[in-house]
């Protein structure tokens, strides 16, 4: 939801997010050029030894343009930064983006950027260390049986290997988010669909366009096979019902979903177990009037479960703040108050007969059924 707001969202001016995030940018960018610098010092000793597991024979490299080979030095020191950056990266992206996420969100951001990246290095190094060699000697083997000469430029065979490594390693980290968020109940159907256009199909356009100059006529078909490999992870979610609360219609046949909360701000007994039937999911919250985590908590539920109408059992509205108010309204759902005084007990539990019965009632008459 882009229009959500929390109590502790801060209303800062779009110049103030520009600035803030030009600062970390520039601090990335400062640390990606020393570690080039660095490295570049190291690179012909990095390349030769590369250049050693590589080939697939010693007498088939050919002498290659010097200039194409100060270039591979600097594209390879820069590959080489851009890795050891990565956990910086990943914590200025998460640093710029936790004030606008819930706490559940931030724990996934966290946890799926810091995976998708070890996953992604961690296949493109296998992929230059030993499938490339690999594939290497075979296709060396397939030259011999053939009777034919081959000739290997250095610079050519390590773009060509850098490629492979840039793709396996996208197509990993994405592949592995895709698993991770699916594992984690984060995709169903219609959140499957939106990622085939916000990652999958960007994804195989960066991969294309990063590469055009070195698949040549292979373009198109690893377009056609880095999306099926993304759609691989996505197929055992593609028919997965969304994971919301029980919908219900009301008397305008409008879809509603509800969700009661127990806020036991008289530090009454709370149930460990969660309440629901087929109008209503029934939940705790304890002492919501107090702590904003417990508040923060409630927004991150309602907006889970999709919910449409919000009903607070002894939690009478002057006991919320104000912004906590915006924030449920900014969910879409409507908030309602029972007090605990029209169940005839002071302090309700889900577990009083009486109580669910009149909680019923209420919902009943809520939904205008």
């Amino acid at each position: 939801m882009a229009d959500l707001r929390l109590e502790s969202d801060q209303d800062l001016s779009l110049v103030a997010h520009l600035e803030e995030f030009s600062a970390r940018i520039t601090l990335v960018l400062l640390i990606l050029i020393i570690g080039t610098v660095v490295l570049a010092q190291h690179a012909d000793t990095m390349l030769v030894r590369w250049l050693d597991v590589l080939a697939p024979c010693t007498s088939c490299m050919v002498v290659f343009e010097p200039g194409a080979w100060i270039g591979l030095r600097w594209t390879s020191a820069i590959v080489c930064a851009g890795v050891l950056t990565l956990p910086l990266i990943v914590h200025q992206a998460v640093s710029f983006a936790s004030p606008a996420l819930l706490p559940g969100e931030r724990r996934r951001l966290t946890l799926g950027l810091t995976c998708a990246a070890t996953i992604g290095v961690g296949i493109g190094v296998a992929s230059g260390g030993f499938a490339a060699p690999y594939v290497y000697a075979n296709a060396m083997q397939t030259v011999d049986s053939a009777g034919l000469v081959l000739a290997l430029d250095a610079v050519a065979l390590v773009q060509l290997t850098l490629a492979l490594m840039w793709i396996t390693a996208l197509l990993g980290a994405a592949s592995g988010a895709a698993l991770g968020a699916g594992l984690l109940g984060r995709l169903d159907r219609e959140r499957v669909v939106a990622w085939r256009w916000r990652i999958s199909l960007p994804l195989v356009l960066l991969i294309v366009g990063s590469t055009w100059a070195t698949t040549n006529e292979l373009r198109w078909p690893l377009a056609v096979m880095c999306a099926v490999v993304l759609e691989v992870p996505l197929l055992p979610w593609r028919r997965r019902e969304p994971q919301t609360l029980p919908a219900v219609l009301d008397h305008e046949g409008r879809r509603r979903r509800v969700m009661v909360v127990d806020c036991a701000n008289q530090g009454a007994p709370i149930p460990h177990a969660e309440f629901s039937n087929r109008m209503y999911r029934y939940s705790t919250s304890k002492r919501l009037g107090d702590h904003q985590r417990a508040r923060t908590g409630l927004i991150e539920r309602i907006q889970n479960g999709a919910a449409t109408d919000v009903v607070l059992l002894g939690c009478p509205e002057e006991s919320l703040p104000a912004r906590f108010v915006e924030a449920v309204a900014s969910t879409g759902a409507g908030l309602h108050y029972m007090d605990h005084h029209e169940s005839g007990d002071r302090n309700p539990s889900i577990a009083d007969q009486d109580l669910t019965k009149q909680l019923d009632q209420y919902v009943t008459d809520m939904l205008g059924q």
